[in-house]
């Protein structure tokens, strides 16, 4: 048992001595004096207990059992490298970082993404940005419809058609027109993109109608020329069948004469304004009607319709007179009425009971 302890305090002492490293000489010689002193301690058996226990005790206080202790107790953490540390690289070639494409907002942002719920990523979302860079845009075409310009209503393309081809008298030179087919049409199409406005005044109204009706009765002839007669042409029946678009709606000769010109605004003299082609017509104006000279023109072209022999005999106590007055005789007040009519015009004097008579409508082709 002496030897056991003997042993064991030189083991704790030698420990001791290591663990602070004190291998001096003043070491040694205190430890051999504790030694000896130990050894003589253990004849005593109350001292030989004191003495292990005391050895026991040292070896669980000694420095070294306490460094032990500690470093298990406070064994330093793996140190985790910073952000900065992180950034570093190891070499002295840079590497790239590799980041994923993300939209311009992402980047931008200095929010943190939050991380995601499911196991399944989704492709980033990315937002395309019109540019409005030209160079950029140079390939893509965007079909937009051409913006028609409008074109201001005028009858001077037409005016110049009727002086050319129509006589003083009304005689019209349909071959000519026939040559130029296609300035007529460019006019019917003019007044198609130009329908009267409520804003318009009367004169210029009824002056776009009597032109619409002319141009498109010479246009009617014009298509099937030569014929003989405007009754060649649809049956006889062209003033019903023919018809043009004017605002949104489709009329026929008769619609534009009875309907636009006649009822509308109750104007008799209409009828020696608009021309139907035949021979017992009232003569074409060769000129167009506007605005500006409608009733003055009104006014002439009635005067000399009734005055003229070719188409009414005038006598103080009787007439024989166009079939227009027959056939349209409420637009001049009646056939009571027609007799005053005539009386207003004429350039000779009529009885108030002279007697009426209707000439024979001719129907050939009002043609030079």
């Amino acid at each position: 048992m002496r030897h056991l302890c003997f042993s064991s305090l030189i083991v704790a002492t030698l420990i001791l001595a290591c663990s602070n490293g004190r291998t001096s000489q003043e070491t040694v010689t205190e430890n051999t004096e504790n030694t000896n002193s130990t050894m003589a301690s253990m004849d005593d058996p109350v001292l030989e207990k004191n003495t292990v226990e005391s050895v026991a005790l040292t070896e669980v206080t000694s420095p070294a059992s306490i460094n032990k202790a500690t470093e298990k107790k406070e064994a330093p953490k793996e140190s985790t490298p910073s952000a900065e540390a992180k950034a570093v690289p190891a070499s002295s070639t840079p590497t790239p970082e590799v980041k994923p494409d993300l939209p311009k907002e992402s980047m931008v942002s200095s929010e943190p993404t939050p991380a995601p719920t499911s196991t399944t990523s989704e492709a980033p979302k990315t937002t395309v940005t019109p540019t409005t860079n030209p160079v950029a845009n140079a390939n893509v075409t965007t079909a937009t419809k051409p913006v028609e310009k409008k074109i201001e209503l005028s009858h001077d393309g037409f005016d110049q058609l009727l002086r050319k081809y129509v006589n003083s008298s009304g005689g019209v030179n349909y071959s000519g027109f026939q040559k130029e087919k296609a300035t007529l049409a460019a006019y019917l199409d003019l007044l198609k993109k130009n329908a009267p406005q409520s804003s318009w005044s009367k004169n210029k109204e009824i002056a776009y109608w009597i032109n619409l009706y002319n141009a498109f009765t010479i246009y009617a002839i014009v298509e099937k020329y030569p014929v003989s007669s405007i009754m060649d042409l649809e049956g006889g029946k062209v003033w019903d069948k023919k018809k043009i678009v004017i605002g949104g709606k489709s009329l026929t000769l008769n619609d534009i004469e009875k309907e636009k010109l006649l009822k509308r605004f109750k104007e008799p003299r209409v009828h020696f304004a608009v021309n139907c082609a035949a021979a017992s017509c009232p003569p074409l104006l060769n000129k167009a009607w506007t605005e500006d000279n409608v009733q003055r023109y009104l006014a002439k072209q009635t005067k000399a319709f009734i005055n003229n022999a070719k188409y009414n005999s005038i006598s103080a106590k009787s007439l024989e007179i166009s079939q227009i007055f027959n056939w349209y005789a409420g637009d001049f007040g009646g056939s009571d009425k027609v007799v005053a009519y005539f009386q207003k015009y004429s350039e000779i004097e009529i009885n108030g009971n002279a007697k009426v008579k209707f000439k024979t409508y001719d129907w050939k082709l009002n043609k030079q």
